[in-house]
């Protein structure tokens, strides 16, 4: 039944009660309204305010919902269910977590929580999948449950209403890796942007996420004649920087091992950047601050993309292409947990499942030498 306050009226000397129940059509599942009345007592006996409570009482009675009927969705998010949850949000999880709530408020703010309807979030969510990332469309189904959850619990709807909620069919993800003759043409591509090439480099054989790329500072070297290693001291997020990383807390500094080749271009580009202090930023912007992620997948890695002379061309290249790049040719030089340790994933399925895809030519090597063996006379 939808949340209502009723009205009353006068009969006879008495007070009649009115109120809604709403009943479903489980042949079509259509809902239609069903008008109730009842008498509370005479008019001689109760006050219209007594009248009103028992009114009240009957409509809880019957829908089991003892909350605030009025109470948007909007409104439970930002007044009851925000302030239960972004205590634990970190502010950079705050921002994102905001753009994705912006869906939820677009589509159902106005909606009264207890009218909320199992059919229209689904459709929703099934609708949202056709257009939207998988991240997005992840984001809104378990928003969803859990505000309804809560609401469920503070007893604004009588039974939780996205219980049986389903993730929809998401958009297919183009896990795109480049190949060695690619990798090759890259690096021809940037042969004169010595800091360009530099990054390539160090991201090729370490894996940093960009955020971790962009804070590092020359202090965060350390030079060591046996092991050279790099200190992640903060990161760079949405044009601010912090003191973590996506999978650390605050103060946590992991140590990571550069290989050789990355030192050598360290060092050479070190010698040519007038930005070399301490604190200086390794790969800086034209102002010496640091540079952001998308400013520079549009104006420097879609340029070495498209300049690159390989077969096939380069159809998309950003940070998670080269990291999946790194997770690739990286599975068959040692286990899953040295892939998992080199891209800095709490998980090993996420190693598995979104970064490390199988590359055709050891494939067909693997299916020839099964065939051999299965076949052998």
């Amino acid at each position: 039944m939808k949340r209502q306050d009723g009205y009353l009226t006068k009969e006879s000397g008495a007070w009649l009660g009115h109120y809604s129940r709403w009943i479903t059509d489980h042949g079509t599942g259509a809902r239609k309204r069903q008008q109730r009345a009842f008498k509370i007592g005479q008019v001689a006996a109760l006050k219209k305010t007594q009248a009103r409570d028992k009114l009240r009482e009957r409509i809880v009675s019957e829908s089991g919902v003892t909350a605030d009927s009025r109470l948007t969705v909007a409104g439970f998010i930002e007044n009851r269910w925000k302030p239960l949850k972004e205590g634990g949000w970190r502010d950079s999880t705050k921002a994102v977590n905001a753009e994705h709530l912006k869906y939820i408020v677009y589509r159902f703010g106005k909606t009264p929580v207890e009218e909320m309807d199992n059919v229209a979030m689904q459709s929703w969510l099934t609708e949202l999948a056709t257009t939207k990332s998988g991240s997005l469309v992840r984001h809104c189904f378990i928003f969803l449950r859990s505000i309804m959850s809560e609401a469920t619990e503070q007893e604004y709807c009588r039974k939780n209403p996205a219980r049986l909620l389903r993730l929809p069919k998401l958009k297919a993800v183009k896990k795109d890796f480049l190949s060695l003759e690619q990798i090759k043409a890259l690096f021809k591509a940037a042969k004169w942007q010595p800091r360009d090439r530099t990054l390539l480099t160090v991201i090729l054989v370490t894996a940093l996420r960009p955020s971790e790329l962009f804070a590092l500072r020359w202090k965060c070297l350390d030079f060591a004649k046996d092991s050279a290693t790099v200190t992640l001291h903060e990161t760079v997020y949405r044009g601010v920087l912090r003191p973590y990383t996506k999978t650390t807390e605050e103060g946590e500094m992991p140590r990571l091992v550069v290989p050789e080749q990355a030192v050598i271009a360290l060092l050479e580009w070190l010698q040519q950047t007038k930005h070399s202090g301490p604190e200086d930023f390794i790969f800086p912007n034209a102002d010496g601050g640091f540079l952001l992620k998308e400013n520079y997948s549009k104006r420097v890695l879609k340029d070495l993309a498209e300049r690159a002379d390989c077969k096939p061309k380069i159809a998309r290249l950003n940070f998670q292409v080269l990291r999946r790049t790194v997770a690739t040719h990286a599975q068959h030089l040692g286990s899953l947990k040295d892939v998992q340790t080199i891209m800095r994933h709490k998980q090993a399925e996420t190693t598995q499942r979104i970064y490390i895809q199988a590359i055709d030519t050891t494939v067909r090597a693997a299916s020839e030498l099964l065939a051999g063996k299965m076949l052998k006379k």
